[in-house]
C-alpha cells in the first residue's frame, strides 16, 4: 500500500516530538480537566508540535464477565480495533487498544487538526456492537491465539500468576478467556456487553485543548439509561497459590511471583511505585546506571545472581488495580540454578524489610526519574499514563508531582511497606519449563521471612 500524505507527515513528526516531549513535562506543566454532566471526564495537556493522541478507557474489563462469557470483552475490542484502524487510516493516523482486567482503553494518534475526526471515531466504537461479520472474524482470531499460546514470555507468566493470586473470582478469570468460553460466545453476548452500565469512560488528550465538544463524541453509557448504576465487580480475593507446567524440553524455566500489596489510591503509593527499582529496574530504566555489567551493578539482586549464575533474566514489577495490587519479580534461569535463583530472590525480598541503604535508595530514586521520563517520550505514552492514572487514582499525577512524591521518600516509608507486605506473607506463584528444582510453596512461603534478621 502506498503511504499517504497524511501517514508521511505523521511518522515525520512523531519522530521530531518525541525528542523534545519530555521537555514539557517541567514543574510549570499544567495538566486540565473538564467534565460533563454526564458523568464523563477528561485530561488534556497541551504543548507544540503537528501531533496529538487522544484516548478513551471503559470500565470494561474480564473482571465484569462471567465465566459463561470470560473472554466476549477482548474479542468486541478486536472487531472495534479492526473498524477503528480503517477509520483512522483514512486521515492518514493510527489506533492500538488494550483489554484488561478492568477497563478497555483506545488510543489514537493523528495530525493536530484530525483530533476532533479521532474522537468521533473513538466514541463511535464505544456505543455500536460490531457486525456479526467483524465478531466473528475477531472471534476465530482470539481462539487460534488462545489455543497456540504457551506462557513462555514475561507478560505471559505473569498473566498466568494474576490467575492464580485470585483464584475463583472474576478478577481471576484470564483477560483472553478461554477456549471453552470463547467458543460459545455469540453476538448476543457482544451486543449484551456494549448495552450494559459502565461508569462514565475516562478520556485523555495529549497535544491540544480538549473542549467541550470533543468531550461530549464519548457517550456516557449509551444505550443504558443513566438512572441505572454501574454494577460494581466483585472483590478481588487474594489466594496464596502456585501453578506449575512441566515442560523438560524447554531450554530455561520461567516463572513469577508476587505478593498482595496496596493500591495507588492509598498512601502507599509513592513506595510501591519505587520497590521494583530498589530489587532491579527494569529495562527502560537501564540508562539510570553507568554500571551495565552484572558483577558490577548497583542492585545487590543482580550481583548476587550473576556471582551465582543462578538467571538469565530478573524483571521486578508493580500491577496497580482500582482495590488491590501485586508486587513480585519475574524470572528467567537454567534448569539447575532454579533453585538458587528462588533462595537468592527470595532472600533480597527480605532484606527491603530491613537493610535497604541510604545509597540504595537514592540509586533506585535516579532509575525511577529516568524511567518516568522515558515512558512518557510520545502522546501515546502521555495519554496511556493519564488514562491509568485517571481510573484508579480519579486524577492524573503529573511527572513533577510523580517524581516528588518519591524523592521526598525516607527509608523507614520503604521498609514499613515491605515488612506489612512481603515479611511473613503469602504468595502466589507460576511458572514453565523444567521445574525439577522449584521449590515448593511452603519453601517460598518460609523464605518470605529470613531467621537471620
Amino acid at each position: 500500500r502506498v503511504e499517504t500524505n497524511d501517514e508521511r507527515m505523521l511518522r515525520a513528526a512523531l519522530r521530531r516530538q518525541r525528542l523534545c516531549l519530555a521537555t514539557t513535562t517541567r514543574p510549570d506543566s499544567s495538566v486540565a480537566y473538564l467534565s460533563l454532566e454526564n458523568g464523563v471526564m477528561g485530561a488534556s495537556q497541551e504543548f507544540g508540535g503537528y501531533v496529538a493522541s487522544v484516548g478513551v478507557a471503559l470500565g470494561k474489563g474480564s473482571r465484569h464477565e462471567t465465566p459463561e462469557t470470560n473472554g466476549v470483552t477482548a474479542v468486541v475490542q478486536s472487531a472495534a480495533l479492526a473498524e477503528a484502524q480503517a477509520a483512522m487510516a483514512a486521515i492518514g493516523g493510527s489506533v492500538v487498544a488494550e483489554t484488561g482486567r478492568e477497563a478497555t482503553t483506545y488510543v489514537a494518534t493523528v495530525l493536530k487538526e484530525h483530533a476532533d475526526e479521532a474522537a468521533s471515531i473513538l466514541g463511535g466504537i464505544l456505543s455500536k456492537p460490531p457486525s456479526r461479520a467483524a465478531f466473528e472474524v475477531a472471534k476465530a482470531s482470539a481462539l487460534q491465539k488462545i489455543s497456540d499460546e504457551l506462557p513462555t514470555t514475561k507478560d505471559a507468566i505473569v498473566e498466568d500468576m494474576v490467575q492464580c493470586a485470585y483464584l475463583d473470582t472474576a478478577m481471576g478469570m484470564p483477560v483472553q478467556g478461554t477456549v471453552e468460553s470463547v467458543s460459545a460466545l455469540t453476538l448476543e453476548n457482544a451486543e449484551s456487553l456494549v448495552a450494559a452500565a459502565a461508569p462514565p469512560p475516562k478520556v485523555a488528550l495529549c497535544g491540544a485543548a480538549l473542549s467541550a465538544e470533543l468531550l461530549s463524541k464519548f457517550p456516557a453509557n449509551a444505550p443504558a439509561p443513566s438512572s441505572v448504576p454501574a454494577p460494581l465487580p466483585p472483590p478481588a480475593v487474594f489466594t496464596g497459590s502456585d501453578k506449575k507446567m512441566y515442560y523438560e524440553s524447554h531450554p530455561v524455566a520461567r516463572f513469577a511471583f508476587a505478593y498482595e500489596f496496596p493500591s495507588l489510591n492509598t498512601e502507599y503509593a509513592a513506595a510501591c511505585r519505587i520497590l521494583p527499582y530498589l530489587i532491579g529496574p527494569p529495562a527502560s530504566a537501564a540508562a539510570a546506571t553507568s554500571l551495565y555489567e552484572p558483577y558490577n551493578s548497583h542492585v545487590k539482586l543482580t550481583r548476587d545472581h550473576a556471582e551465582q549464575d543462578c538467571s538469565d533474566s530478573i524483571e521486578p514489577f508493580y500491577l496497580p488495580f482500582a482495590d488491590t495490587a501485586l508486587f513480585g519479580v519475574a524470572l528467567t534461569a537454567k534448569d539447575v540454578r532454579v533453585e538458587d535463583c528462588m533462595w537468592y530472590t527470595c532472600n533480597n525480598l527480605v532484606r527491603l524489610c530491613f537493610e535497604v541503604s541510604e545509597a540504595e535508595l537514592a540509586r533506585a530514586k535516579l532509575a525511577f526519574k529516568a524511567d518516568v521520563l522515558h515512558s512518557l517520550a510520545t502522546p501515546h505514552d502521555v495519554v496511556s499514563a493519564y488514562l491509568h492514572d485517571l481510573r484508579i487514582i480519579g486524577r492524573v499525577v503529573s511527572p513533577p508531582e510523580l517524581i516528588q512524591r518519591v524523592a521526598d521518600l525516607d527509608l523507614k516509608a520503604v521498609r514499613n511497606l515491605a515488612y506489612t507486605y512481603v515479611h511473613d506473607a503469602d504468595h502466589a506463584l507460576a511458572a514453565i519449563g523444567p521445574l525439577h528444582e522449584l521449590p515448593d510453596y511452603n519453601w517460598v512461603r518460609t523464605a518470605s521471612y529470613n531467621y537471620h534478621y
